[in-house]
């Protein structure tokens, strides 16, 4: 996949007003998320990033679980970060997980909620593992490779052009993690449904919420009636009993956490 990151950075900026109200995918996925943690982190973090932090919705939520926490509320789209709620103890900051401002070695838990697939993970990797202390924890969800499978098979009935974006598969994410130098590296799937009147609402809701397709080969012109009419005919065999439109999400989450004698060394992985 090769994304235009202006492209989605804009997205982002421009969806930022009407992101909470179309959001539901990642606000499931960050409650989801949330639980892992609670389980896996035997004591408070002092130091949590919120990275891809968007309007601050798990910022709000770590704050209820970690009342004592100081928290980043960090994104590259400045408009998210300006709708983060204010609080003592957050601080927002707009920044890119390809080059974090912040410190090396000072944070003990990095969040990130449905945002590293939008990134060269290599490099985000490479940075979050640079600002965690050694010991600190990694968790984060992303989107599997089956993500939108109805939409994408009905697209590829009508054109060869990437349509719905591709994204990484667990065991390959896992993998690479583990080649960055992290440990006790865990890395599973589940698969969430959203249904839709028609087409046209899905694809404006994955417009609302800046998650519309970026991949540079994309057709970069509007999408026909003549096309949409083509698009639902190839969406009928997905159609649910009430005749709704379904969009399956392979929902991705990553755990792991930096060595305790990590010597800040960062490996050249090869693609």
């Amino acid at each position: 996949m090769s994304l235009e990151h202006h492209q989605i950075k804009s997205s982002f900026d421009k969806a930022a007003k009407q992101y909470e109200e179309h959001a539901v995918l990642q606000k499931e996925a960050m409650s989801r998320l949330i639980e892992r943690v609670q389980f896996d982190l035997k004591k408070a973090p002092k130091q949590i990033l919120d990275l891809g932090c968007g309007t601050g919705w798990a910022t709000k939520a770590l704050l209820e679980i970690y009342p004592e926490s100081q928290i980043i509320a960090a994104d590259f789209a400045e408009s998210m970060v300006n709708a983060v709620p204010v609080h003592p103890q957050v601080t927002p900051r707009v920044t890119d997980a390809h080059c974090l401002d912040v410190h090396a070695s000072s944070l003990d838990l990095v969040f990130s909620n449905m945002m590293i697939q939008w990134c060269d993970q290599q490099t985000a990797l490479t940075e979050i593992k640079r600002a965690l202390k050694p010991t600190g924890f990694l968790h984060l969800t992303s989107m599997g490779e089956h993500t939108l499978h109805e939409l994408k098979s009905a697209w590829a009935t009508i054109d060869d052009l990437p349509h719905v974006n591709d994204f990484m598969p667990a065991a390959e994410l896992a993998d690479l993690t583990l080649r960055m130098g992290y440990e006790d590296v865990i890395a599973d799937s589940e698969f969430i449904t959203l249904t839709y009147a028609n087409v046209v609402d899905l694809m404006r809701d994955l417009k609302a919420i800046g998650a519309h397709n970026t991949d540079h080969n994309r057709s970069k012109g509007l999408t026909s009636p003549k096309v949409i009419k083509q698009l639902e005919a190839a969406y009928q065999e997905f159609r649910t009993e009430d005749g709704l439109y379904p969009a399956t999400y392979e929902l991705l989450y990553l755990r792991a956490l930096k060595p305790a004698d990590d010597k800040g060394l960062n490996l050249k992985i090869k693609p």
